[in-house]
This record gives C-alpha cells, structure tokens and sequence, in this order.
C-alpha cells in the first residue's frame, strides 16, 4: 500500500487529468479508498481505486519524499484494470 499523506497540485497536472475528465477530487477519492498499486516506469506508481460514484480511475502518481506524490496522470481504467481491481479487492 502507497501512504499517500498529500498530493502536489500544479495548473499543468490540473488541465491535464480535466482532459481525460477527471477532477482533483476524484483522484483524491481513489488515492483514499481501497486501491491496488503496482511499480510503473521511471519510479512512478500506478494506483487502480474507485472514487464514491463506483467510477474505477487508474491514478500515476510520483513520490516527491515524505509521503508526498506529484500526479502524472488520471484516467477512466481500462477494461482490463478494472478486472483486476474487481479481482484483487474481493
């Protein structure tokens, strides 16, 4: 499990999760929730979680130290994720 205590913010990462129609506070959701994390590439984690309106959102987060991590990016899951969620949580 990730200890995720806060997110770093910025306008970039902001408008970028907007284009995949994802708000800040629905990663926040995931980040809290039950999730699932693996390693992804250059040190970053990839988070599978369910924000509260059941919408399952693949979450890359960065560690910046201290329990803090940037967010690279925030997606609807694939089809494929969400089959692993569904499976890894039950």
């Amino acid at each position: 499990m990730v200890p995720i205590e806060r997110f770093i913010w910025d306008p970039w990462n902001v408008r970028h999760i907007a284009c995949h129609s994802v708000p800040m506070r629905e990663v926040q959701e995931t980040c809290s929730g039950t999730f699932i994390s693996r390693q992804s590439y250059a040190g970053r984690i990839l988070i599978l979680g369910s924000t509260n309106d059941n919408r399952t959102l693949a979450v890359v987060v960065e560690p910046q130290g201290d329990g803090a991590y940037s967010v690279v990016t925030a997606q609807p899951a694939s089809r494929r994720e969400r089959r692993r969620y569904q499976e890894d949580t039950r």
